[in-house]
């Protein structure tokens, strides 16, 4: 990556000065966005859930974030500045103080044209720290981001890429920066957010085009650990990673069933996505 976008400037990486985000003991936050099919399909959605994120702070998208149009064209002129045609990421940065906030948007590019898809499988454990279901904004990314990291720790040296997080009843209610989906005997099960679950912003898009292939769907609250040794099918869901397919919960193996559909389901829609916004910008 060339280029990057400071408060509203594209500059080269190299010209960036970033002494301003450091100052005044700033709250940081960040965010992905996938771009693809020649568009940024999901960026409207971003822009509503930094929204809320830099509300629970007490602070406001800059008004860049409340003009689309421009936003759109500028994030597109970045990665065109940095010859990224295929898929990848945008990465939203800001750094809220008690007298601005700064932000930045810079990209990575990837080989592929598909939202990802990790079809190969990997494991999970499952934490030992707990969740506490009532905090406010648990939905947020912001709110869960130190919270995550703490849980990472336990994966040092260890067979495991991710953890499922239950909450302080014992229930299941996420993994680390995704969201958790498993298949039993046809349906679609994942905790509901009153499990205290983190939403990502692809968790209703997954739920609607699973409908949409007329699975049944489940949310529930109270998703015991047990269930977890009786599964068909997991997988975790976010835009930051994509699709990936859970092959084992520690000791318990999986197969695939419903993920390589569901997933061809979710580039329709993202690729109908781009179409629309294409209309819109034209």
């Amino acid at each position: 990556m060339q280029f990057l976008i400071v408060n509203g400037n594209i500059v080269a990486k190299e010209e960036a000065n970033f002494k301003s985000f450091l100052w005044n003991d700033p709250i940081l936050i960040s965010q992905k966005a996938w771009f693809g099919f020649g568009g940024i399909p999901l960026l409207n959605e971003n822009i509503e859930n930094l929204q809320q994120q830099l509300n629970s702070f007490g602070a406001d998208l800059p008004p860049l974030f409340l003009n689309f149009r421009e936003l759109f064209r500028l994030c597109k002129r970045l990665l065109n500045k940095n010859k990224f045609y295929r898929s990848g990421h945008l990465l939203f940065q800001f750094s809220i103080t008690k007298q601005q906030v700064n932000f930045m948007v810079a990209a990575e590019n990837y080989n592929g044209f598909n939202f990802p898809l990790i079809e190969h499988g990997f494991l999970v454990n499952i934490s030992s720290a707990k969740k506490y279901s009532l905090q406010l904004y648990n939905n947020l990314r912001c709110h869960n981001s130190r919270f995550w990291e703490a849980v990472k720790k336990e994966l040092r040296e260890t067979p495991f890429h991710n953890s499922i997080i239950c909450n302080q009843f014992g229930f299941v209610s996420e993994a680390i920066a995704a969201n958790l989906f498993f298949v039993k005997d046809g349906v679609l099960i994942t905790p509901a957010l009153e499990s205290g679950c983190y939403e990502d912003v692809l968790r209703n898009i997954v739920l609607e085009q699973a409908a949409k292939m007329q699975i049944k769907i489940l949310e529930s609250a109270e998703i015991k650990p047990d269930l977890l040794l009786v599964l068909d099918e997991a997988f975790l869901v976010s835009e930051a990673c994509g699709v990936e397919w859970i092959l084992g919960i520690e000791n318990k193996r999986f197969v695939r069933s419903v993920l390589i559909e569901l997933h061809e389901k979710i580039n329709h829609y993202l690729k109908e996505k781009v179409k629309n916004q294409q209309r819109s910008q034209g």
